[in-house]
Formats: structure tokens, sequence, C-alpha cells
């Protein structure tokens, strides 16, 4: 073996701690959750009138989510004080379990199906909503590598686990569904634990606050791009997905073609979540991201323009190009849940903020896929003028996306914040020398611009400060550090250990 194989080696099992396994597989259980309860008519089967049940359980579940996410992105402050405690560890999940069981009594006939599916809903939704939000905290807190680590295990995972739920009839499926919740929060304890990124430890998570003002705009503006592009990606995505399974009858069929489908996704997305965080992780310029981006949406568009092959030629399964397009959508959304957690890294003071809101616009896109998607099948009745005007949708909307909402230049942006091992290193550094000598918030900004080699005049301008507030903050730096130049600084916070 090699030197160069021996070191690659060693990285990977640095890497692929039982932690991080840990991490992963909670994520993929939380991510899984959903696929079983909306995307098949596993835990319906027995009712007559399973078909309006999923559409009223899905409709109430994830507005329950996106305002749930959003109210704790809001309030991340007052969120921040429950990350660690009993009620988010244990009773969040919990509370997802519970729910998830009370769909097995949506079949009983009048108000008593309709209170069981409208609890099932309501519950699994605002549970759900809450338990994932430790997942923002604990992004912002792994380093980058380690966090692509983590998503891809939960990305593979999730496809495994929806595979294998697809076989089972109607209590197994529910008992299955339902222990998610509790599975994800066992490992999420177990990896958090053996990380030492409990609250309670040293390096727990900073206080949430509002970001400063020269950080606002990036981080309000990556924001507004992650959270669009996953509003308008989703979108488009379910009106496929909802459109291709009808097709094939799969909800109501056989579960062999949807089988098939979710197991050629499966193959599709190890493939490509793998190189998706490879490239993102370790690509030193625009190019290889960029390449791995237009790749992705390029599938997205293949799957959009599929959509009236089936209706035109019955002899073409409809599960092919289903598969392309769930595929395509996972491994953009894996790729862009590296990004959130570089963006979380970033801004680790307002992580939970920036989480909150992106992943409520992220829910609410197939949400409005699948209701238009629902519309035209059952409302208007899809012929192939019908097809061929959702695919033109769904085209449409990805090249909104890729030339309006997220461009080269926000990709670019996005991967500019991203920490590398180097900047994390850095930024442990100072963020160690800012705990251990007492700098307050604007003067552990102040020293971290000069020890970038900043000048006092971009210090100036990007703080909003004037000349001699700075240089007065730069002065009680030294004072505190005990140094008195700005190599003397940079060389103290070099030999820190962050």
């Amino acid at each position: 073996m090699g030197e160069r194989e021996a070191k690659t080696q060693r990285a990977t099992a640095q890497l692929l701690t039982p932690a991080i396994w840990g991490i992963g597989i909670a994520l993929g259980c939380v991510l899984a959750w959903p696929l079983m309860a909306f995307q098949s008519m596993n835990l319906y089967a027995g009712f007559d009138n399973r078909e309006a049940i999923l559409d009223q359980t899905y409709l109430l579940s994830i507005v329950a989510t996106c305002a749930t996410l959003a109210a704790c992105g809001l309030f991340h402050k007052s969120f921040d004080r429950i990350l660690g405690s009993v009620l988010a560890r244990w009773v969040f999940p919990a509370g997802m379990a519970i729910g998830t069981l009370l769909i097995l009594g949506a079949g009983a006939p009048g108000a008593a199906g309709t209170a069981f599916a409208v609890g099932f809903g309501l519950t699994t939704g605002v549970f759900t909503g809450l338990f994932l939000m430790n997942f923002g905290a604990v992004i912002g807190m792994l380093s980058i590598r380690q966090s692509a680590a983590a998503i891809a295990i939960g990305y593979l995972l999730s496809s495994v686990l929806f595979f294998a739920f697809l076989f089972f009839g109607q209590l197994e499926a529910t008992l299955m569904c339902a222990s998610m919740g509790p599975v994800a929060a066992v490992f999420l304890f177990y990896g958090v634990s053996d990380l030492k990124m409990d609250k309670r430890q040293v390096n727990s998570l900073p206080t949430q606050t509002d970001p400063d003002d020269a950080d606002k705009r990036q981080l309000h503006s990556l924001i507004l791009a992650f959270g669009l592009t996953m509003l308008v990606a989703g979108a488009s995505y379910e009106l496929s997905r909802t459109l291709y399974v009808q097709m094939g009858h799969f909800a109501a069929g056989t579960v062999t073609p949807y089988a098939v489908a979710q197991g050629a996704v499966t193959t599709l997305t190890a493939v490509g979540s793998i190189g998706v965080a490879l490239v993102l992780i370790t690509s030193r310029g625009i190019k290889g991201p960029e390449v791995v981006y237009r790749l992705i949406t390029t599938f997205l568009l293949i799957g959009a323009l599929l959509l009236p092959v089936p209706l035109l030629f019955p002899e073409v399964p409809a599960f092919v190009p289903l598969s392309i397009d769930v595929a395509a959508f996972q491994c953009l959304g894996m790729g862009m849940w590296i990004l959130v957690a570089g963006l979380c890294r970033r801004y680790q003071t307002s992580c939970l903020f920036a989480f909150g809101i992106i992943r409520a616009a992220w829910a609410a896109g197939p949400l409005v896929g699948m209701l238009v998607g629902r519309w035209l099948w059952y409302g208007v009745g899809l012929d192939v003028q019908g097809a061929f005007t959702a695919a033109a949708t769904c085209v449409l909307l990805i090249v909104l996306v890729n030339n309006f909402v997220f461009t080269e230049r926000s990709l670019a942006l996005a991967l500019s914040i991203m920490p590398t091992d180097r900047k994390q290193r850095f930024q442990d550094r100072c963020r160690a020398v800012i705990e251990r000598y007492g700098l307050t918030e604007r003067e552990g900004e102040v020293m971290i611009m000069f020890a970038k080699g900043r000048n006092l005049p971009y210090v100036q301008e990007e703080l909003c400060l004037s000349k001699s507030t700075v240089s007065t903050h730069r002065q009680h730096i030294y004072q505190k550090l005990g140094v008195h130049s700005s190599q003397e600084m940079i060389d103290l916070i070099q030999e820190e250990k962050g």
C-alpha cells in the first residue's frame, strides 16, 4: 500500500468515527420518517378512503412542520435555551412516535376517524419540526467534513430504510415509522455525547443572537437563496413525483414497481451523494461544485421533460423517469444540506435562525407540488396536453432557480463562507483567545479582522465604526492580550489550542 493510500485510509478512519455514524444514522431516521408517512400507502392500506386520509394528514403535517420551523427560526434566542434539555432530546421524538401511532385510528367511521387523522397530522408536524432543529445546532458545531460525512450517511440510510419499509403491512409499517423518532434520539444523543457537544459542556453552541450589520446582508442573502431554491425545486420535484406515482398506479396497486423505483433511487443516490459530498468538501474553486450543481439540475430537467412519456408510450414504465427525478432531488437536497452546514458553522450565533427559516421553505416546496399534482390528476384529469403543460411548468421553475435564485454567484458566495479545515482551526483559536482573555463581542470581531490582515479603514467600513472607535478597540485588545503589535497578537492566536 502506497503512502497516499495509507494517508487516505487514516483520514477516513478519523472522519467516520462512531460519533459521526451515530449522528448520520439519527439524521437518516429523521429523513426517512416523512418518506414512510407520506410517500407510500403502507400506513393507510387498510382504510377505504386512504387517498383522502393521506391528503388530509400530509397537508396538516407539512403546514404544521413549516410553521414550527419558521417559529423556531424567528424566535431562535428562546429556542436556544431548550436545546440540550430533556424536552428537546426525548420529548420531541416521543411526540413524533405517539403522533404516528394515531394513524391507526384514522380509519374509524365518523368524527372519531377524523379526529385521529387530524391528531396524526398536527402532532407529527409540530414534533418533527421541533426535533429537526436539533440538527441545526449539531451541524453548527461539526467541522464541514464531519457534517458532510454525517449527511451522506443520513441520505443513504433514509433511502435504504424506505426501501425496506415498502414491503411491510400496515401494522408493521406503522410501528417502524413510529420508531424513527426515538431511534434517532438515541443515536443523536450518543453522537453528541461522544463528541462532547452537549450544551452543558465547554464546546456548546454559542448563544444565539441577531447577526451584526456587517454580516446581516450576506447571511440574509444566502438564506433567501437557499430557501427559495428548495422551495421552487421542491415544488417542481413533488409535482413530477405525484404524477409519476399516479401514472404507475403505485399508490393503489402492487408495491413491486414502486419498490423497483426505490431500489434504483437508492443506487443512484448512493453514487450521486458520495460524489456531491466529495466535490463540495475537497474543491478549492468554484468549477467542480458548479459542474455538480449543473448536472443535478440537468437531471431534474430530464425527469420533468419525461412527464408525458408514460402517457404517450404506455409500454414505458413510469418508475424509470421517477427514479431519475427522485435521485436528482435527493442529491440536490444532500448538497444543500452541506451548504447549510457551512452556513451554520460560519454564523454560529445565528445558526438556528438560518436553519429554521431555510428548512421551513424547504418543507413548503413539496407541499405546493403535491397540491398542484393532485389537482391536475383528480380535479382536471391529466391527458397528454396536461402532461406537457406540467412538464413545461417544472422546466420553467428549474430554469428560474438556475438563472435568478441560486446562480453561479450565489454558489460562489456559499462556498466562500464554508469553513475549510484551516479556517476552522483559525476560528477555533480565535474563539479560545476571546474566551480566555475576556474580550467583548465587538473586541472579538475587531481582533479577528486584524488577525486576518485587514487594515484599519477596512475594519472601520465593515463594522460601520469611526476610526477612533476602531483604534480604541485595538488598544483595549492589545492591553487584554498583553501584546504590543498585530504580529504579536497573531503569534498568540497561532499558539492557542482551539
